[in-house]
């Protein structure tokens, strides 16, 4: 039988492939002409079984979070598919692993990370190994263009110079009074009368870009001793802050790429990075012309301490009063934390109090007993200190949505971490303030429920503008949530809402003080 079986010829094969009777898939033909079938076997094999071996990996990878380590790329697809929920697959991918896991970069790109949420590790690198565990070359090249040598940009000695400075100027009487006076006036002279004027209107507002808009304003103020005019009713842009966020913007993209990368696009000016020159000469010529402005001002004002603002401050100092690349670095960076902390940090708490009726009624109950009957509330450090129950809602939202949700550390020399495991030399360590707040090991089973009965304490001047803000807001205004609006954590440098916070305001219908 078999001599009388037709054996298919070249053109049969062809006209078969063609069909998809053989393989499926495109062999090229000049591939077939020199292959004999056991070949064609063979390859179809291997074929089959490095698809089932893909296969396998893509459905354990939907019963894990942990990324496949491919040859090459190794595991930069897996992160580049959950970059728009970072934190969260960070924490969930921390829980799955013990709370430690090995990040892997493409080859020749050294962007190797060991990502922990061990409070032991998070302990060592902070404290007990300080110096071995500075920012990095790679982390003070992404921030230099907009940051310069500030202290969020410095390392060793220079962070230790700047922290100490910085913190001796803001706890000095004169830096204090001024601080508090400015919050307590932008709070009742600027945000309550725009809260007003939107408030009964069935027009949506953005709570978040109000609250961005407000700590803009208020740190220019203690800052710089300058009024940008951000918090008017037509809600103007203003060159210098839209400059600002288009440089934060384009600094955060450089964050996730790696280095030769974002250079490369810097050269060419491509993307973000092509108005990334504009916006620094914009953020540089405003500072510069404020430096400019206040030093005629104090070589020519006969009481040189009238004017507390931080840049004033500075400037008295014989070693920092010429050196107009220390302030204008110093500037930007106290501009920086002061903007984004506080007015992030009051929008999540917002939109946490707005899902949480039953803490809004104790908040208000709280400030009825502190602020009595008085129809003008006094605001005052000695007020503010007695809103116990908000000053534990405040440390509770940081505590879920923390403003740095991770922080990357360079690694100077091997070393061993208290977990067990090394970390070489020139690898990078990151650790999750945003997973350390949400895991049961660390929080307890309660981790990720809203309970302001937790206790924490917090810093001087942050808890004092976001308990004043809310304290205000609170008493006068019913906050509404925009139904069908989705509140969800953005990529950043800080924890911002990624669509921001829209909201509807009417006037409390809690009884306020006569």
């Amino acid at each position: 039988m078999l001599g009388n079986m037709h054996l298919p010829t070249l053109r049969d094969e062809h006209a078969m492939l063609s069909q998809g009777v053989i393989v499926h898939g495109t062999i090229l033909s000049t591939w077939m002409d020199s292959t004999n079938w056991m070949e064609v076997i063979l390859w179809a094999c291997l074929a089959l079984v490095g698809i089932s071996f893909l296969r396998a990996l893509m459905a354990y990878n939907r019963n894990s979070s942990r990324p496949i380590d491919w040859p090459v790329v190794r595991m930069l697809p897996g992160l580049l598919m959950n970059a728009q929920n970072l934190y969260e697959w960070l924490t969930i991918l921390l829980i799955e692993t013990g709370g430690n896991f090995q990040f892997w970069g493409p080859w020749f790109t050294n962007i190797n990370y060991y990502v922990t949420a061990d409070p032991r590790n998070v302990e060592h690198v902070l404290r007990l190994n300080f110096h071995n565990y500075p920012k990095g070359p790679n982390f003070t090249d992404i921030f230099r263009d907009l940051l310069g040598n500030g202290i969020f940009n410095a390392d060793n000695e220079l962070w230790q110079l700047q922290r100490k400075a910085s913190s001796l100027q803001m706890k000095s009487r004169l830096c204090k009074e001024f601080t508090d006076e400015t919050i307590i006036v932008s709070v009742n002279k600027k945000l309550l009368p725009i809260l007003h004027h939107f408030c009964g209107t069935a027009t949506p507002i953005d709570l978040q870009d109000l609250m961005l808009r407000f700590t803009f304003d208020t740190m220019c103020n203690v800052g710089f001793g300058m009024d940008v005019g951000c918090l008017s009713h037509d809600l103007p842009s203003i060159p210098f802050a839209s400059a600002f966020e288009h440089a934060l913007d384009c600094t955060m993209l450089r964050f996730f790429l790696p280095p030769t990368w974002w250079k490369t696009l810097k050269f060419l000016q491509i993307g973000k990075e092509n108005g990334m020159p504009a916006s620094i000469q914009a953020v540089n010529h405003f500072l510069d012309d404020i430096i400019s402005t206040r030093r005629r001002e104090l070589q020519g004002d006969a009481c040189p301490n009238s004017n507390a603002d931080l840049l004033s401050c500075f400037m008295r100092l014989e070693e920092h009063s010429r050196d107009d690349k220390f302030l204008k670095d110093m500037s930007i960076n106290f501009l920086l934390a002061g903007r984004d902390t506080s007015a992030l940090a009051l929008s999540w708490f917002f939109w946490l109090v707005a899902t949480h009726p039953h803490v809004e009624e104790k908040i208000i109950e709280e400030m009825n007993q502190v602020f009595g009957s008085s129809a003008k509330p006094s605001l005052t450090r000695d007020t503010l200190h007695q809103l116990t129950y908000l000053h534990a809602n405040l440390s509770e939202v940081l505590r879920l949505y923390p403003l740095v949700p991770i922080d990357v550390k360079h690694v100077m020399e091997d070393d061993v971490l208290p977990d067990g495991n090394c970390v070489k030399k020139g690898n990078r360590l990151t650790y999750s303030m945003y997973s350390m707040g949400r895991m049961q090991s660390i929080r307890g089973p309660d981790c990720t429920s809203f309970r302001p009965e937790r206790t924490c304490l917090g810093k001087d001047m942050a808890y004092f503008l976001m308990k004043a803000v809310a304290s205000m807001l609170l008493l006068h205004f019913k906050v509404n949530l925009v139904p069908g609006h989705k509140v969800v954590s953005k990529v950043s440098i800080t924890l911002y809402i990624r669509n921001g916070l829209l909201v509807t305001l009417e006037p409390h219908k809690t009884k306020l003080p006569e």
